[in-house]
């Protein structure tokens, strides 16, 4: 049975907006698979809540801006605690000297990106190399596969000319239903007489 790909958005407070665009990035791809979008909850959660939002996923998104802000912070550290896969990516620019610290303590290679274009990119790009997992952990086809690499490609060209992306999407976190790849509903229609 196909897996539900999991993703969690780390941000501070300054790339709050940068959210959209990694759930844009999830609404373009060109397959029907079944998507979660997680976050800590806007109003704050406790450190078991985020815990549990982090726990399961295949992929932490954690971008960083000009300082490091709750709760960010303990997001990364779970996200490093439990061994999940983390991009971490940094925006461009001038620094706080506690986001300096925390980038030089952090024991990651960042990627830096300039605006939400090229963010856009990085995590469209990813996302792709993660949907063509060996194992096919994510059921798709081999069209489908075609589709995601096709898809890549024209990402690379669109980026290259200077075409402005415009962000959207799930920036709340959300579930992109998967109705190719779910197993039938086993159950007994009721009469309604």
């Amino acid at each position: 049975m196909a897996e539900t790909l999991r993703l969690f958005v780390s941000a501070t407070n300054d790339l709050e907006a940068e959210r959209a665009i990694i759930g844009r990035a999830v609404a373009q791809l060109p397959v029907q698979i079944g998507i979660e979008i997680r976050r800590t909850p806007a109003r704050g959660a406790d450190y078991e809540t985020i815990h549990e939002l982090i726990g399961n996923v295949d992929r932490v998104y954690f971008l960083m801006g000009q300082d490091i802000t709750a709760p960010a912070g303990a997001e990364w550290f779970l996200a490093w605690k439990l061994e999940r896969s983390v991009l971490p990516l940094r925006r461009a620019g001038l620094r706080t000297p506690a986001a300096q610290d925390f980038l030089h303590l952090v024991p990651m290679r960042w990627t830096p990106f300039q605006s939400g274009e090229e963010l856009y990119r990085l995590i469209t790009l990813d996302l792709i190399r993660i949907l063509q997992h060996p194992k096919n952990r994510y059921g798709l086809s081999l069209t489908e596969l075609e589709l995601i690499h096709a898809h890549g490609q024209r990402i690379n060209e669109a980026t290259g000319s200077g075409r402005p992306i415009e962000p959207g999407g799930a920036e709340g976190g959300g579930v992109l239903l998967d109705f190719a790849h779910r197993e039938p509903v086993a159950g007994v229609a009721l009469d309604e007489r």
